[in-house]
């Protein structure tokens, strides 16, 4: 009553819960201990924590991680990107786009789909394991190959199986050099990462061959800069692409040829020049940004090859019966166009 008749208030006060950190009056040390060795765990940086003659038990020191907006988590990269020669590489690669015209690039690369793919979370109650059913022991990988324009997608092609030293030539000569119209630049994958593993580059895409079929119609070649997934547009779309394939979850190869249809049709022009502005090859050489061209859904911009709209068409299907140049696919029975 007296607090009242003091001040007016009869709020309680508040009680409990509000004690001082214990490592509160080292913040700094903490923080120079976690930047120090980020992956230590809390019972590592407790001991480290006491060798320094600082007085703190173990709980207190995971309240005050939370306290400080530390958390523990780490993504796992690659050390090549840091090689001194890598960086130089990367930095005059960057410098490239800007006398690059975006309307001439055309970025191809390959992926991958499998029958057992499945949304990788879900929801269930607190205390319980969300199950998930998949093919673990047969399933059928499909190669997926394309080439990625400013306003779309064209050249799309599927293989049953991965690609091999034959397979990316016939892709090159019989899918992409029809739809590249002459002086365009056409850039292909040099980056050794692949399903999240890092290996050498593909000796299939620097084949003497593939030069040499793309110069005669008319574009030239070049080679992104090693270990810069990054650089490369097209990365964006198949991420995208293998998250819609997640979510169909076919499980027969002619539904997974279907699934990679229906996702082709998603992806509009301005989203297809959203990702060259995020992998840095927006803009002209007078750095004036570049509208992409306006087709309908489905379609790809006029001047490129055909249409290729649709769940089916544009994706041939070729099957490997030799190990001889591109006369050793064959297209199956039921036609051409799945």
């Amino acid at each position: 009553m007296q607090r009242v008749d003091a001040t007016g208030n009869c709020q309680p006060r508040k009680s409990g819960g509000h004690k001082r950190y214990a490592l509160a009056e080292h913040e700094g040390k903490v923080q120079a201990l976690v930047a120090e060795k980020p992956d230590l765990t809390i019972t590592e940086l407790w001991q480290k924590i006491a060798a320094h003659g600082i007085k703190a038990g173990r709980p207190a020191v995971a309240r005050f991680l939370p306290h400080l907006q530390l958390t523990f988590k780490k993504t796992l990269d690659a050390a090549e990107p840091e090689r001194p020669d890598v960086k130089a590489a990367r930095t005059a690669w960057r410098e490239m786009p800007k006398s690059l015209d975006p309307q001439r690039l055309v970025f191809i690369d390959e992926s991958w789909a499998s029958a057992n793919m499945t949304p990788r979370y879900g929801r269930c109650e607190r205390g319980k394991r969300l199950i998930a059913h998949t093919p673990s022991g047969h399933w059928k990988t499909t190669a997926f190959l394309a080439a990625l324009r400013h306003d779309g997608i064209t050249a799309p092609c599927v293989f049953d199986g991965p690609i091999n030293g034959a397979k990316f030539p016939a892709y090159v000569e019989q899918m992409l050099v029809p739809a590249l119209p002459p002086g365009e630049i056409v850039l292909i994958d040099n980056s050794p990462l692949a399903r999240g593993v890092w290996r050498a580059p593909l000796g299939s895409h620097k084949r003497a061959s593939v030069r040499k079929v793309i110069e005669a119609a008319g574009a030239a070649v070049c080679f992104l800069s090693a270990y810069s997934p990054d650089l490369d547009p097209i990365e964006q779309v198949f991420a995208k692409l293998k998250n819609t394939f997640r979510k169909m979850a076919r499980r027969t190869a002619d539904a997974l040829w279907d699934a990679i249809g229906i996702a082709r049709d998603d992806f509009s022009p301005e989203e297809c020049f959203s990702y060259f502005r995020n992998a840095g090859y927006g803009s002209t050489q007078s750095g004036c940004a570049l509208a992409p061209h306006r087709c309908r859904p489905g379609q790809i911009a006029a001047g490129h090859s055909s249409t290729l709209s649709g769940r089916r068409r544009g994706l041939r299907k070729f099957l490997h019966r030799s190990t001889s140049a591109p006369t050793g696919f064959h297209r199956p029975a039921k036609g051409s166009v799945l």
